[in-house]
């Protein structure tokens, strides 16, 4: 096949009827992919690789798991940025994760998870500062400006005094707050 017969205009089909069907092949697949991302970041779709982790009850037994409102943080709500572009870009990332259920021998074991805490922690701490925790700040907007009356004073000096700082220099939610739901290893 020649690049001038991928390139010339049907004879058998109009332009227009090319550009139709064209249009309603890519919705399709937009919405198709849409759908696919959203099933795919659902807590049911996590668990079916981490099933036999402590996780979800860790998740539960968290401040996170049920606040005095009755929300319940969801995995994706920390683990995935809601910023179209890093989502995207961090779910190609996680798509390892299913490679590593079928290829790591024992992964979906509590032994695994907690002989590899650690090093998987340490991941998601690098990368939540990488996105200067951007999934913590989606739900705990303004906390430098509209601190909880919950908030004890030092905490509320301590996130005062941290917002003056310029990003470099200022440090991000997963500093101060590792372990907050998952039990981080000091060792």
């Amino acid at each position: 096949m020649s690049w001038r017969k991928i390139t010339k205009p049907s004879s058998q089909y109009s332009v227009l009827l090319l550009l139709v069907v064209g249009i309603i092949v890519g919705v399709v697949g937009y919405f198709t992919v849409q759908q696919t991302l959203h099933i795919t970041s659902s807590d049911a779709f996590c668990m079916t690789c981490h099933s036999n982790h402590s996780l979800k009850e860790e998740v539960l037994a968290s401040s996170h798991g049920g606040s005095k409102s009755g929300v319940v943080v969801e995995c994706q709500q920390c683990h995935l940025p809601q910023e179209p572009l890093n989502y995207l870009i961090k779910k190609i990332i996680v798509s390892k994760d299913v490679i590593g259920f079928l290829t790591i021998e024992n992964f979906n074991t509590q032994a695994w998870l907690e002989e590899n805490r650690k090093a998987q922690a340490d991941i998601a701490r690098d990368y939540l500062r990488s996105i200067d925790s951007s999934t913590c700040q989606n739900c705990h907007k303004r906390i430098y400006e509209d601190q909880p009356e919950a908030m004890n004073n030092m905490a509320v000096r301590m996130h005062h005094k941290n917002s003056k700082k310029v990003p470099p220099e200022r440090q991000t939610c997963i500093d101060c707050h590792k372990g907050i739901v998952h039990p981080y290893p000091e060792t």
